[in-house]
């Protein structure tokens, strides 16, 4: 899918920049001082200096009206080949610059600001500290013609990248009066965290019946029937199956298939991984932390259970908490992947207030999972609190931080590799 972006610049809309001279005496008191000149040369009749004088302020009228009408009519488009993507993915971006106008352009740049970090073919112009740099292009075009410019993006790591703005400058023949213009052009490219291969993780649950098939018979859902079997006097004659009963002339009941719902909330404790005094943090445990929290979700997702995700981060599009409770729609698997792209290290609040104004939110029976890097002492108490008031919970902590002896009831975790996640089983989690 070709995702597309469009500027045009008219006497209608933004108006560019007033153009800058080349030097003083272009600009408004130099060419004062020239017709001034050429008026003084005329009264003393000095032909030569008034024809001199007079192609100066000629040429300096033409250049004035050339740039004023050099960016008319000029239409740029950002084309990208697709917004989302994983790591290690390649975006196209394709820069297209018309002009579509009599008059023609001598010269004319086109200055994109790019992200360093999708390292584009192109090298970029460092610009401000925000980590963007301006991929700058130009190009002489004629009347009615246009050029097209292709750069490949290399996406390596997770993020919420902005493109843009662009800003095009452009002028008369001489360059004696460059203008441009801004537009607020952006787009987005969303790189999704790494999702790691989960061939079995055991999360259980509270509900007895739902959309889940058990690996162990411990819950029978009475709306899945799998087969029929001879009558035991402990079964319930609510499970007696009639017709096979008529034609085998003996009792038969259903046979029902052990199902378990699954509702799993997923807790990312940002600012757990942010502590300035701990010299272990590091950046690839961050990631570590989003990938796990990603790839958990998409295990479940895969199995149909209800995955909801909530992060005290501030979001790079929005600066608030993400918060999504279990759900199994079609897009809900979409929605925890961009949240997760866009999770940034700054958290909005710490993570106890945030877990004890969610907690209330979500539906009875909910499994909770913890992804943590390393737990403060009222997080772990928190923790405590919740396993005893009977929550189903999992934590799994990021990095080689030693666990907690104090919170050896809970159900703990240490991730130090994706491989780990496969080792969480589920006579762990009670």
């Amino acid at each position: 899918m070709v995702e597309e972006a469009k500027i045009e610049t008219s006497d209608t809309e933004d108006k560019p920049s007033s153009p800058r001279p080349a030097g003083h005496l272009l600009g408004r008191f130099g060419l004062l001082v020239v017709l001034a000149g050429l008026l003084l040369a005329a009264w003393y009749g000095q032909v030569v200096i008034v024809v001199l004088l007079g192609l100066v302020l000629s040429a300096a009228g033409l250049a004035s009206l050339w740039s004023r009408l050099s960016l008319v009519g000029v239409s740029c488009q950002r084309l990208l080949s697709e917004q989302r993507v994983f790591p290690g993915e390649q975006v196209e971006l394709k820069l297209r610059l018309v002009n579509r106008k009599l008059l023609p352009l001598p010269w004319i740049q086109l200055d994109d600001k790019i992200p360093i970090k999708l390292s584009p073919d192109a090298p970029l112009v460092a610009d401000g500290s925000d980590g963007s740099g301006l991929l700058s292009k130009s190009a002489a075009l004629l009347w009615y013609t246009g050029v097209n410019w292709k750069e490949r993006l290399y996406c390596h790591r997770r993020g919420y990248y902005r493109l843009g703005p662009i800003t095009l400058t452009s002028g008369d023949i001489f360059g004696f009066y460059p203008r441009s213009i801004t537009d607020s052009l952006i787009d987005h490219i969303i790189v999704y965290p790494r999702i790691f291969p989960v061939a079995h993780m055991g999360i259980p649950s509270l509900y007895p019946v739902g959309e889940t098939t058990a690996e162990r018979r411990i819950f029978e859902d009475p709306s899945r029937v799998i087969g029929v079997r001879d009558y035991n006097p402990r079964d319930s004659r609510r499970h007696i199956h009639w017709k096979a009963t008529a034609r085998r002339q003996e009792l038969q009941v259903k046979v029902f298939e052990p199902t378990t719902t699954l509702k799993v909330a997923i807790f990312l404790a940002v600012d757990s991984f942010k502590n300035e005094l701990d010299e272990g943090y590091s950046e690839e445990d961050f990631e570590m932390g989003i990938s796990t929290a990603a790839s958990i979700a998409n295990y479940l997702t895969e199995r149909r259970s209800a995955v909801g995700l909530l992060v005290n981060s501030r979001l790079a599009d929005s600066g608030e908490p993400f918060m999504l409770p279990p759900g199994s729609s079609a897009g809900q698997m979409v929605a925890i992947l961009e949240a997760l792209a866009k999770v940034t290290p700054s958290p909005s609040c710490p993570f106890e207030e945030f877990l004890q104004a969610e907690r209330a939110m979500l539906p009875w029976g909910t499994t909770l999972v913890f992804i943590l890097y390393r737990p403060s002492r009222s997080l772990t108490e928190l923790l405590t609190d919740l396993k005893e008031s009977g929550h189903k919970m999992l934590v799994l902590q990021v990095g080689d931080a030693e666990k907690d002896e104090s919170v050896a009831a809970i159900a703990w975790h240490h991730i130090r590799q994706p491989g780990d996640i496969t080792q969480v089983e589920a006579e762990a989690v009670v």
